[in-house]
């Protein structure tokens, strides 16, 4: 058996991870656009790896105003209004993002997909993965090393 290597493992790993993001979200009836399934990325280097992606499924604090072409893009996409006009949209997308902006959103509506799929549980088997890999190898160069120093004594 092959024994994998620590990179096989973050990318499995993290493979896996944005495969369950995905379905999370797909089942979150959140989804409008898919920007925010589309925006999850993984970089990888040397024994590293990095998820990015939106975190707006959590929800936005008062303070700012969003921007009124992604509230019109979802009233649009939703499908909410009966709206008759472009204007009427845009009127309906002014008054959402304003009232976003003076209220923020309501925290029982926030999805935190990325808290319900990056468990601590979750985290611990792919430390636990990781470090055994590790470990291994480590034993393995040990061991190697203590071959020669016995070889040569």
């Amino acid at each position: 058996m092959k024994m994998l290597k620590t990179d096989d493992i973050l990318r499995e790993e993290m493979e896996s991870l944005v495969e369950d993001l995905k379905l999370a979200y797909a089942n979150s009836g959140k989804k409008v656009s898919g920007a925010w399934e589309e925006g999850l990325e993984v970089t990888y280097s040397k024994n590293r790896a990095t998820l990015f992606g939106f975190a707006y499924l959590a929800g936005r604090v008062a303070g700012k105003m969003p921007p009124v072409s992604n509230i019109l893009e979802w009233v649009n996409n939703k499908g909410i209004f009966n709206i008759e006009s472009e204007a009427q949209a845009s009127g309906i997308a002014w008054a959402i993002a304003k009232k976003i902006a003076k209220e923020g959103t309501t925290e029982e509506y926030h999805q935190k997909v990325f808290e319900q799929v990056i468990t601590p549980q979750r985290i611990d088997k792919i430390i636990d993965r990781v470090v055994s890999v590790n470990v291994k190898e480590m034993v393995d160069a040990i061991t190697a090393e203590m071959r020669l120093l016995t070889q040569n004594i």
